[in-house]
């Protein structure tokens, strides 16, 4: 290996795990080393250097592993996690970091004490135009924000009965394996953390329960409510992400967002951040005769009627390989330098499991009444 890398391996090599492999090998800053999966059929066609453990605690043995990605079932997080961390290796976690807040503590802990970086798949953070969101929500460009929405209507095609993503021991269920995403990026975008969560589900048949609803009030008072769905042929497959603001509107569209639209007043500075924040921007913008506009409890000074769109061009594929490259990149950093603050901390995994934990188990609860006609 060269000693100029740092050594990646990684735990599960099932489509994710390849995916991950091909993404990072193009980074001139580590090699990928060593890789685990049960399945001695998933072994690279040409390893080369590479080294192949169908018991993935032979690959922590492996001298030349620093990084460690666990890219496994959401129940063997914890204790691959924490065999990796007792190795003293820095770990990526694909989400959710666990199937409990508590397990997700325990993680949170042990990598404290050992001194390693550890972080979450919550690639979402990387994506331009979440970034560039979240700049136009903390600068207020549209006033306070009151209420999000996600609508995500996924495909069963690649989760068919059987699959262990219906087995709730092992994947936690659906706001735990996948919703997660989507409670950190409302988090990070809005700067609040969940305060309040509840929950409702369907149950498909008893194995799949495939579809959940959440609702999740955060310190802020702003209202979340967020769908999901594993239900539709996957040429149907749409995820939508949608904010509402004292003076405006956001439209965030596709699970790894290529493309938002959004209206509302502002002011000139608010013009500016837009300009400033947004890839692919196309804004109209209408002069207003200077206006304090009351929304709520707020007054806005405003000067400008505008309405665009934000638009990342690249083919999804391309923009998921570039979100996980620089999410490796920031653990990279965090290795080579211990001042370096990671984008995603492990804190971060074990509030959004515990949000999707406290609705999940509300949905199961049923706390809803039966109607009297």
């Amino acid at each position: 290996m060269n000693n100029a890398k740092i050594g990646v391996g990684i735990i599960g090599l099932g489509g994710f795990g390849y995916f991950l492999m091909r993404e990072w090998s193009s980074l001139e800053e580590i090699q990928i080393v060593a890789g685990s999966d049960q399945n001695p059929a998933r072994v690279p066609a040409s390893a080369g250097e590479f080294k192949f453990y169908q018991n993935y605690q032979d690959l922590l043995d492996n001298p030349d592993v620093q990084i460690v990605s666990i890219a496994t079932p959401p129940a063997t997080h914890v204790p691959m996690a924490l065999a990796a961390i007792e190795k003293k290796k820095h770990v990526i976690i694909e989400k959710p970091i666990a199937t409990s807040a508590a397990d997700g503590r325990r993680i949170a802990e042990a990598a404290k004490k050992a001194g390693v970086v550890a972080t979450v798949n919550f690639m979402l953070r990387f994506n331009p135009i979440v970034e560039g969101m979240r700049k136009v929500i903390q600068a207020g460009v549209f006033g306070r924000p009151r209420r999000v929405d996600l609508r995500n209507y996924a495909t069963q095609e690649t989760v068919p009965p059987g699959h262990w993503f219906w087995d709730q021991e092992l994947a936690g269920g659906i706001l735990i394996e996948h919703g997660v995403h989507f409670f950190d990026m409302s988090t990070w975008m809005l700067g609040s953390k969940p305060a309040q969560a509840t929950g409702l589900s369907v149950w498909r048949n008893k194995e799949q329960e495939d579809r959940m609803f959440a609702a999740v009030k955060f310190e802020n008072d702003v209202i979340g409510t967020y769908w999901h769905s594993f239900s539709r042929p996957l040429v149907l497959e749409t995820t939508s992400f949608h904010m509402a603001f004292d003076l405006g509107e956001v439209e965030i569209s596709g699970w790894i967002p290529l493309s938002a639209s959004f209206f509302g007043w502002t002011s000139q500075e608010g013009v500016a951040i837009l300009k400033e924040s947004l890839p692919g921007l196309e804004l109209s913008v209408e002069e207003m005769s200077p206006l304090a506009a009351e929304s709520s409890d707020q007054v806005y000074d405003v000067s400008a009627s505008i309405r665009g769109t934000a638009e990342i061009t690249k083919p999804k594929v391309e923009v998921y390989g570039d979100l996980v490259r620089a999410m490796m990149l920031d653990v990279v950093a965090a290795v080579n330098d211990p001042k370096h603050e990671l984008r995603v901390n492990l804190e971060d995994g074990i509030t959004a499991v515990a949000v999707a934990e406290q609705a999940t188990k509300a949905a199961h609860n049923n706390p809803l009444k039966q109607i009297s006609q």
